[in-house]
């Protein structure tokens, strides 16, 4: 029987702490994810402390206790942005990790350069996690408060390839 991968998680801050966080509980929620590490890239200037403790909250919730660690960038830097992954992903990749990406609380021009970075060094990551809320001024509120049935999860790697 195959040995299973760590996992690991990956994320870009935007505007909203609520959207990183309702994504990384839905991922834990519906896909039975347990990351062994998150890593978080984040503009310089960015208050993390809710989103840290957020993190941290949701895992014990879970039963599991992730080693996350932060990565700064320059506002506005998004080749700094893809660059920060796409070390990341040949570093965890390197290390046989299964790898995810959520790019819902990403700026759009941070996710374009991550996955151009990506592409351009050949390197894949396992799931892209996107979740939707396709109403207009979303509520800023926890997953769960939200009904579940306006809020898909996606996994775009998934998708892709089948």
């Amino acid at each position: 029987m195959p040995q299973e991968r760590a996992q690991a998680y990956l994320t870009l801050a935007g505007r909203s702490g609520w959207a990183l966080l309702n994504t990384y509980h839905a991922v834990l929620r519906e896909r039975g994810a347990r990351p062994a590490e998150v890593h978080l890239v984040a503009w310089e200037e960015s208050r993390l402390g809710p989103v840290l403790e957020g993190l941290r909250l949701i895992s014990a919730r879970y039963g599991f206790s992730p080693e996350v660690s932060v990565v700064r960038v320059a506002e506005g830097d998004y080749t700094a942005a893809g660059r920060e992954v796409t070390g990341l992903v040949r570093a965890l990749v390197a290390r046989g990790f299964e790898t995810a990406l959520d790019i819902t609380p990403g700026r759009k021009a941070a996710i374009v350069s991550v996955c151009l970075d990506l592409a351009a060094e050949g390197l894949q990551v396992d799931h892209i996690y996107y979740l939707g809320l396709p109403i207009p001024d979303p509520p800023a509120s926890p997953y769960l408060l939200i009904p579940l049935h306006i809020q898909p999860l996606r996994d775009l790697v998934e998708e892709g390839s089948g």
